[in-house]
């Protein structure tokens, strides 16, 4: 959470919050991330998938890499 903050901060990244949560339900997926408003969830592996986050908070595409498969 704090280097998603820090790299955004570095890059211009303006009008973002990142919020702490507990778990979102998804916890076997492992670490968990939402982007809202879009509501696309990511599962990240460490800090090597920021610079694939940051790109869709910059630009809206969606990093497919990391977006998460959600099952009902």
């Amino acid at each position: 959470m704090k280097a998603v903050k820090t790299a955004a901060k570095a890059e211009g990244i303006a009008n973002i919050r990142v919020q702490k949560a507990g778990c979102l339900g998804q916890c076997e997926r492992g670490i968990s991330c939402v982007v809202y408003p879009e509501g696309v969830w990511y599962t990240l592996s460490g800090e090597e998938n920021i610079p694939e986050l940051l790109e869709h908070l910059r630009s809206g595409a969606i990093a497919e890499g990391l977006r998460m498969t959600l099952e009902d």
